[in-house]
């Protein structure tokens, strides 16, 4: 248990001078509680001598009355160190653990780990910001009462300070093996409660699909016997308790029942005065209270430190620029060469060369899982290339820290992902210091500025999580009013009008042309027709490059381009015929 306690201070970093000061202090209110049990000790002692005088007990209501004031102070000044550097420490390792999450490797986030992730994050953080201290504090008050009771009863007399300090070893033996058990079912109830989040979160992400396809019985099959498992776990934790926490208690019991009866014999047999059995009556059930308490805050203790070992583990995992550089580029062509990628065993990219040149356009075409977008996540470092290497500038980006690269970097995808924040908080996310003129110009240009000076708060309205009260046209144009806003001179764009209206697509169109001017811009093409201009068209089958030139060269010969040209030309004509029969 000591050793935990080092840990949760070490944990707490530069704030861990407010969480020892406040253990000290909650030491000296403990001392403070006590006050009032030895001033009626002295009471009974002058009563019984009979030489109480109105002096003494003046003296005594003062000497409670500032017991209860010092012990308000401590408290207060307890709670006021203990709430700040718990918040604090939470607030800094979230800071912390959200700017390691960019840094991970995507593949992290596609191996099933997302439960973990967020149980740590909204969990394991929050049990040891909202508890941690909390029971911090009973285990070092429960240990230090041990102290003071075996020192209490040594000055009482000997032989009922042996029964105490005999009842009290038991009881940490018997604490001991009750800390085994706690270790041991901790560490699953918090794996159990992990494999309940990831289990949540896939049923609330994929909830149009399960509804659509009528599968709403399968996937809450599926979640509740996540719920169902972390249920029997968590009464397996609890039943596994009763034994040692009964065992550990019923040790206090004993060594209060003893000591009892040994006061008694004693003051029978004339070896003590009745004002010392009437103070050990007193002070032997309030003196024992707060170890008995550890109890219950050995489990919770053994759960933040499960918490703590997830957290640490996810703290070690290999970020992807453990040895980059903030690097200050002055050019912006991009060079793959000779990329070679795979996920996992599928291989993705094969042997991939080519250069788009700066403040030029590179289009990316080709069918479904050809490769289009994972060069772009390999621009991005999303992902690092197995073989080759990707440069900007000519510099390698994975000699680049994340975000020295990425701040050369603007992306506009087709699924457009908006934070439950104000539309003007949403756009400034591309340019966190930017003022809000700088904001409403870059709206006007993407051409959003109309239609949110319509909406009923205008900038200061609230959208939705994931932009949820906003058509998917007015998502992808403030989309593009955050990339405006930030300026980069490099952009990817997922070709933003496949999926959108006409009636939002010319403006869409006409934000991108604000966007791109005089930037190197890559698109991976949906719409053949939006990338007749480009100065390169890449044409990737089976990730391998096929093609490549112009839209004009491309359609004078025979291959894979025109192939798709042609198609999206019968696509274009198709039409619903009317049913015969």
């Amino acid at each position: 248990m000591l050793k935990f306690i080092g840990r949760v201070f070490r944990f707490a970093g530069p704030d861990a001078w407010k969480l020892k000061l406040a253990t000290v202090i909650s030491f000296f209110e403990g001392l403070a509680q006590n006050v009032p049990i030895i001033i009626a000790w002295l009471m009974f002692v002058k009563i019984t001598g009979q030489i109480l005088g109105t002096s003494d007990i003046w003296t005594a209501f003062f000497a409670i009355l500032a017991s209860l004031v010092a012990r308000w102070i401590l408290r207060y000044v307890f709670v006021r160190l203990e709430s700040d550097g718990a918040a604090r420490v939470g607030g800094r390792e979230r800071i912390r653990m959200g700017d390691l999450f960019k840094r991970f490797p995507m593949s992290y986030f596609t191996e099933g780990n997302i439960g973990n992730v967020t149980s740590v994050i909204t969990g394991d953080l929050s049990f040891a910001e909202d508890y941690g201290m909390t029971k911090l504090e009973d285990v070092i008050t429960g240990l230090i009462s041990i102290v003071i009771a075996c020192a209490f009863m040594l000055w009482v007399d000997w032989r009922v300070a042996l029964a105490s300090a005999a009842g009290c070893a038991l009881a940490l033996l018997a604490f001991h093996f009750m800390e085994k058990v706690t270790k041991k079912h901790a560490k699953i109830r918090q794996a159990e409660a992990a494999r309940l989040t990831g289990a949540v979160l896939e049923y609330t992400e994929g909830i149009s699909v399960i509804k659509t396809l009528r599968m709403s019985g399968e996937a809450a099959t599926r979640i509740s016997k996540a719920i169902d498992d972390n249920r029997t776990h968590a009464i397996d934790f609890e039943h596994s308790m009763v034994r040692p926490v009964t065992r550990y208690l019923n040790c206090y019991a004993l060594t209060i029942a003893v000591t009892l009866l040994i006061s008694f014999w004693q003051f029978w047999g004339n070896r003590m005065d009745l004002s010392v059995v009437i103070m050990v009556t007193l002070f032997i059930f309030r003196i024992y209270l707060p170890a008995m308490g550890i109890a219950t805050s050995a489990s919770m203790m053994r759960v933040m430190e499960a918490g703590l070992d997830r957290y640490e583990k996810l703290k070690k995992v290999p970020i992807i620029d453990a040895d980059g550089r903030d690097v200050d580029l002055e050019k912006f062509d991009i060079q793959f060469d000779h990329v070679t990628f795979s996920y996992e065993e599928k291989e993705t990219l094969k042997n991939i060369s080519f250069t788009a040149r700066e403040r030029s356009m590179t289009a990316l075409v080709g069918a479904s899982g050809s490769g289009k977008t994972t060069i772009a996540n390999l621009i991005v470092r999303f992902w690092d290339a197995q073989k080759g290497s990707v440069k900007i500038g000519g510099t390698d980006v994975r000699e680049m820290t994340c975000d020295s690269l990425l701040r050369y970097i603007s992306m506009v995808f087709q699924r457009v992902y908006l934070f439950n924040d104000t539309i003007e908080n949403n756009i400034r996310f591309g340019s966190p210091g930017a003022a809000r003129e700088d904001v409403i110009a870059a709206a006007k240009k993407a051409r959003c500025h109309a239609f949110i000076e319509a909406l009923p708060e205008g900038y200061d309205t609230v959208v939705g999580e994931g932009g949820s009260t906003l058509s998917g046209g007015e998502k992808q144009r403030i989309s593009i009013a955050r990339a405006i806003l930030k300026d980069a001179p490099i952009v990817l764009l997922d070709e933003a009008t496949a999926s959108v209206d006409p009636d939002n697509e010319k403006h869409i169109q006409d934000a991108i042309s604000e966007l791109v001017r005089d930037k190197t811009l890559i698109v991976i093409a949906h719409r053949l027709s939006t990338i007749k201009s480009a100065d390169q068209i890449l044409v990737l089958d089976g990730g391998e490059i096929v093609q490549r030139g112009r839209h004009d060269e491309l359609l004078s010969r025979e291959g894979v381009y025109k192939n798709l040209w042609q198609r999206r030309l019968q696509a274009k004509g198709w039409r619903i015929g009317a049913r015969h029969g």
